[in-house]
């Protein structure tokens, strides 16, 4: 099952994101999907 851990983002306060994790079990195809221009790379 994929697992997102310790992520912050804020826009205003600035930061825009941090400590981004992100874990995916082996041998599944998974996709990112969104709107164009929303920062999926």
């Amino acid at each position: 099952m994929p697992k997102i851990e310790k992520v912050k983002v804020e826009v205003g306060g600035k930061e825009v994101l941090h400590g981004i994790n992100l874990h995916l079990p082996r041998g599944k195809v998974h996709a990112l999907m969104g709107p164009n221009g929303s920062g999926k790379t």
